[in-house]
């Protein structure tokens, strides 16, 4: 360890690549050099560490590490592990960090961008994770807040297996409070609150009572996770607007999205974002136990002919990941309800009225199998006189309508009086009644290709190889517009000639992303990481100056490659030299005063 000298935090963590940077913190890849895996290596982590112009206040130092001491409280398989804070001395600028548990596989929003959206399976698994570590947070009276898909990370997953809820973690409690407080702050660490605070929290993903700066309870957070749901099967956020103002006024008066209407396989899943995302909170799920069980419900009924939900590679795939949603969250019972601290009022905001009952009680009865069976019965009595028919049919006798049917011969067929002296002869039996069998055609099976460059390059490599383009999600990137960003079929998977291949592409906007409070340095390289060009008030602004606000300011959705400005405080003005008090030199003759020349006046 002492190798590591220096380059420690908290005198266990090697602080290795930065992985991202964002408003507040920098996030940088570690080594746990105190722990060890099976092999005696050290585990990786990640260290979040706060930005050294904001270190310097102490209340957003408190503020920041604040995350810590509320992820702490919690100990869940679907919530990434706080491993420890603390402060670090570095010449002179005392630093905050936190270190997590690394999560390897990015996070729901990056894997949407690459892949588009999920299946209707795979959404449901994802977000019946998040439910899993919400109910942990809501059990001990803690509220996320900020339930987004930058929040939701994947672990140990791959392109060519289905996300299960296993594989998921919440990260990001830097906004997470008791339950029943509200979501104003003057910044977005939360350090400076009072009266005049603005709402915070991720205006896409925001719950219709935080966005009025009500207070925010448990339910919030299930709204949120329907909205996440909804990302999840459509590829963008529920409320798509210009500008943030109407963004919120969506969130506050819009009806709740429909996936189908973007997303036909998702309709299982319809009524379960609807109910999520309903304006008043006692109308959505009682908790996140019921939300949970109700993606449950909804994956069973889901079959692989349903659109964007192709079949799995192993066949007992879905039914574990089923058995995967429906399976009780690991720690504190998901049933618990969340109840004000300190206090048993207000119970009515969680309780559900009458009609959130008989939707809780409908979406729980199983179909009756009666009626199924009935009309099975009725269509088995149906083709049994059909075939009575026809066989009366092919020998020239009455049908049921008394109608008599010719007989395919070139003799006159006898009146119903004649009584044939001999058996008739048996009919020549059509060619076209009995066609000889055919041999089902051979399915021709084609290699997906990589698709890369515009929508056009897509569509005629597609043709090229003998497959058609099929359904096209636009999505925000800091891409060109219809730059290809993810396919589905995935390359290199075989299927039936002709499949049609959907396929994600840059929409050619994206939004801009919080700056106050970075160096313009850091400022630019993330607007220009976002697809946006640069400036700045002042063109003497130094890469060390900090920066103030954008224009137009942070969460507008621009065209990409439009210039974001940088707002820079005026320098300071460096005060002019005082001119001295030395009297003007005498004229020549005159005699100099005696204090200038030191004798005695």
């Amino acid at each position: 360890m002492s190798d590591h000298l220096g380059e420690l935090l908290g005198g266990r963590f090697w602080i290795g690549d930065l992985l991202g940077v964002g408003g507040s913190a920098s996030v940088y890849a570690a080594e746990d050099l105190s722990d060890r895996d099976e092999r005696g290596e050290p585990i990786p982590v990640a260290v979040k560490v706060l930005h050294p112009h904001l270190c310097s206040d102490d209340r957003a130092r408190d503020a920041f590490l604040r995350e810590a001491r509320e992820a702490e409280r919690l100990r869940h398989p679907n919530i990434a592990a706080v491993r420890g804070s603390g402060l670090h001395d570095a010449g002179g600028v005392t630093m905050a960090w936190i270190a997590l548990d690394l999560v390897d596989g990015g996070s729901v929003a990056d894997r949407v961008a690459r892949t588009g959206p999920l299946p209707p399976a795979e959404a449901a698994a994802v977000v019946s994770g998040v439910l899993a570590g919400l109910a942990a947070a809501h059990e001990v009276g803690l509220v996320h807040r900020d339930v987004s898909p930058q929040n939701v990370l994947l672990r140990g997953t791959t392109v060519d297996r289905p996300v299960t809820a296993d594989q998921v973690r919440l990260v990001d409690f830097g906004l997470a409070d008791a339950t029943g407080r509200d979501a104003l702050g003057q910044d977005i660490l939360r350090a400076e609150r009072g009266d005049g605070g603005l709402v915070l929290g991720n205006a896409h993903y925001m719950s219709p009572e935080q966005a009025q700066g009500l207070p925010v309870r448990a339910a919030g957070d299930l709204y949120q996770a329907g909205a996440l749901l909804y990302f999840l099967l459509t590829g963008q956020p529920p409320f798509p607007r210009d500008t943030v103002a109407h963004i919120l006024e969506a969130h506050v008066s819009a009806p709740p999205p429909v996936p189908s209407a973007l997303a036909p396989g998702a309709r299982p899943l319809d009524r379960i974002v609807t109910r999520a995302m309903t304006k008043t909170p006692a109308r959505r799920f009682r908790d996140a136990g019921e939300f949970r069980l109700a993606l449950a419900e909804a994956v069973a009924l889901l079959t692989p002919a349903d659109p964007l939900n192709a079949p799995d590679p192993d066949p007992r795939a879905r039914d574990d990941l089923t058995e995967a949603i429906a399976a009780p969250a690991e720690g504190p019972d998901p049933a618990t309800r969340v109840l004000p601290l300190g206090a048993a009022e207000g119970l009515g905001y969680l309780e559900p009225g009458a009609d959130a009952e008989s939707e809780a009680s409908s979406a729980r009865t199983r179909p009756d199998l009666t009626v199924p069976l009935a009309l099975a019965a009725v269509v088995a009595v149906i083709g049994l006189a059909v075939a009575g028919v026809w066989g009366a049919s092919a020998l020239g006798e009455p049908t049921a309508a008394g109608t008599p049917t010719p007989r395919p011969t070139a003799s006159a067929t006898p009146t119903p009086t004649e009584t044939p002296t001999e058996s008739p002869t048996p009919p020549a039996e059509p060619t076209t009644v009995e066609p000889e069998p055919e041999l089902e055609p051979e399915v021709v099976t084609l290699a997906v290709p990589t698709l890369h460059g515009t929508l056009a390059d897509a569509e005629a490599a597609l043709a090229a190889a003998g497959l058609r383009l099929g359904a096209v999600h636009r999505t925000e990137s800091p891409e060109a517009a219809d730059r290809v960003l993810g396919q589905r079929p995935a390359a290199g998977e075989s299927v039936p000639e002709g499949t049609a291949v959907d396929v994600t592409v840059a929409s050619g906007r994206n939004t801009v992303p919080p700056v106050s409070g970075l160096t313009v340095a850091a400022a630019t390289a993330l607007l220009q990481s976002a697809g946006f060009g640069v400036g700045t008030t002042r063109p003497d602004a130094q890469p060390t100056d900090v920066v103030t606000a954008t224009e137009p300011a942070s969460g507008a959705v621009l065209s990409v490659g439009v210039t974001v400005t940088l707002r820079v405080p005026a320098a300071p003005v460096e005060p002019s030299p005082t001119p001295t008090d030395t009297p003007p030199p005498a004229p020549p003759g005159a005699e100099e005063p005696a204090a200038l020349r030191g004798g005695t006046p």
